[in-house]
């Protein structure tokens, strides 16, 4: 097959075909340049955030999975292992949910729950000297990244990066939250992690995407794309461009560039067969920039600045005619500023704003939607500042 070598392979995929889905894959393998993996362990890692079904684009659609093992299998690799750890739920539950855990058994792959942590070692890391990650990692060759091209309330985009984050086993997720509470260190973190795992090759589902409160409460939207590249931070800066974002806008996406490329100008990655321009992302609902809220405040004098933050400040909203009382956010709040009262049928999440280091981890796993992002009440922060 003749294809065009380029950083990022860009691909049209309207839906979900087997057929399709396979002459696809081995298409952007081919541009995007796949590793040799005769005779390797493969350990590829979908996003598998919580219980859904395919259907609500909170997951990468099983037949995108199905269609990486195959392919895997077809180059010769001698086991592929399928796995993630979503940050509250059992792995095997949340992918039975969204058909991935079938998806696995029937391609000829092996699920594996990410329990068990070790110590791997970031060198050169902003961030990181080490960060405990699933114990599969040793037994594999090389790690497929399979992520879903969604927003991010707290990151406002997620792709190749930030599903490597999954790495890490169950709740450990929170603390790295509490010891990185901030957007630009929680996102350098993220890169130290990402640029640390050798031997990475992507595969991005874009083909529906999640607009709006991404990563668990938006709403799909069919895009038809299938991103693939040897370099997780060239793919996620081509795929948020595909929707719409200026990637130079979000800390992470260049920082990660930057990283990569060794220098401190950035340069657009090579992409084929497709470019940007040729991707319609019409109505996308994007999130706003959190480098927004940081000029906004930098313009405002220093004697007015905590009063103004109060005004513009997001945290999470809690619905009580939504909540179904199951206590995911809870059980994932790093800061333990979340409580559930119970009574009467009724559910109710207790805040307590000193506390909350706005990471919005209760919003990401929230199965039920009955958590927004919105503005803190003025009578909830004053009393919050009052000391």
């Amino acid at each position: 097959m003749d294809a065009t070598h380029a950083d990022v392979a860009l691909l049209r995929c309207e839906d979900y075909d087997r057929t399709k889905l396979d002459a696809i894959i081995a298409q952007a393998a081919e541009i995007a340049g796949f590793p040799d993996v005769r005779g390797a362990t493969v350990l590829v890692k979908p996003n598998v955030l919580n219980a859904s079904p395919a259907a609500k684009a909170v997951t990468t659609h099983p037949e995108f999975v199905g269609a990486v093992i195959r392919f895997a299998l077809s180059q010769g690799a001698k086991e592929v292992l399928v796995g993630d750890s979503p940050g509250w739920q059992p792995g095997a539950l949340a992918a039975k949910t969204s058909g991935i855990y079938d998806a696995v058994k029937q391609n000829g792959g092996k699920w594996v729950d990410f329990r068990e942590a070790s110590p791997h070692a970031v060198n050169h890391g902003k961030r990181l000297r080490n960060i405990p990650l699933t114990t599969w990692l040793e037994h594999a060759d090389i790690v497929i990244n399979l992520p879903k091209l969604k927003n991010h309330r707290l990151m406002t985009y997620t792709g190749a990066m930030k599903n490597l984050f999954g790495l890490i086993p169950g709740t450990a997720k929170s603390a790295m939250h509490m010891q990185y509470p901030g957007v630009m260190e929680f996102g350098e973190m993220l890169v130290d992690l990402a640029l640390s795992i050798p031997r990475c090759f992507t595969f991005m589902d874009g083909i529906v995407a999640m607009q709006g409160e991404g990563p668990g409460s938006g709403t799909p939207y069919s895009l038809g794309i299938v991103l693939a590249s040897q370099s997780i931070a060239k793919l996620d800066w081509i795929a948020a461009r595909c929707v719409g974002y200026d990637p130079a806008l979000i800390p992470y996406l260049a920082d990660g560039l930057r990283r990569t490329l060794q220098s401190e100008a950035i340069i657009e990655p090579a992409i084929s067969p497709l470019s940007v321009q040729d991707v319609s992302h019409e109505g996308f609902e994007l999130l706003p920039y959190h480098s927004e809220l940081g000029r906004k405040l930098g313009a405002i004098p220093n004697a007015m600045r905590a009063f103004a933050g109060s005004l513009i400040r997001l945290r999470p909203v809690f619905h009580t005619d939504k909540c179904i009382g199951c206590g995911a956010c809870v059980q994932i709040c790093p800061a333990n500023a979340l409580a559930l009262d119970s009574k009467n049928k009724a559910h109710i999440v207790r805040i307590d704003d000193k506390l909350c280091i706005t990471c919005f981890c209760c919003h990401e796993v929230c199965p039920a939607k009955a958590i927004s992002i919105g503005r803190v009440p003025m009578r909830l922060w004053h009393r919050a500042t009052r000391s």
